[in-house]
């Protein structure tokens, strides 16, 4: 009978690249609070420095450049959470496709395993029965 080449090694690899890709997109999430944690603390700042110039006539003369500041810093800030959200949909997109593959080797295999039984029990049979056969002769003879 022919040896059939196993998918073990493609699983396993697939299996690493599959875990590689997941901790990529862990570490795209933590980025993404990140950003996050730092607009919502801007915006904190914002409204305490509202408060303090309300209350501090002389701070509402630097209040105007220090809201410039952070709304730039807003902006910038904005822009690098949309780019990690980019990259979360394109690293979500890219385990999809890596996992689909390992279930296809998986699978692959299944089936190769499957055969490969199957095959066996056919050879088994076929044995069975010339033993059979002989030992029936044997007796017909004897």
């Amino acid at each position: 009978m022919k040896k059939r080449k196993s998918f073990k090694t493609l699983i396993k690899l697939q299996k690493t690249l599959v875990d590689e890709q997941r901790q990529l997109l862990a570490r795209l999430y933590d980025y993404q609070e990140k950003i996050e944690a730092q607009i919502a603390q801007f915006q904190i700042m914002k409204i305490k420095e509202q408060e303090l110039a309300a209350k501090n006539p002389a701070l509402k003369l630097t209040y105007g450049a220090f809201v410039k500041a952070l709304v730039v810093k807003e902006r910038e800030l904005e822009n690098e959470r949309q780019r990690a959200a980019l990259a979360i949909k394109i690293a979500q997109d890219k385990l999809a496709e890596l996992f689909e593959e390992q279930k296809r080797y998986e699978i692959a295999e299944e089936q190769r395993l499957e055969e490969e039984a199957k095959e066996e029990r056919r050879l088994e049979t076929i044995m069975l029965d010339e033993v059979g056969g002989v030992m029936h002769e044997r007796e017909r003879r004897g």
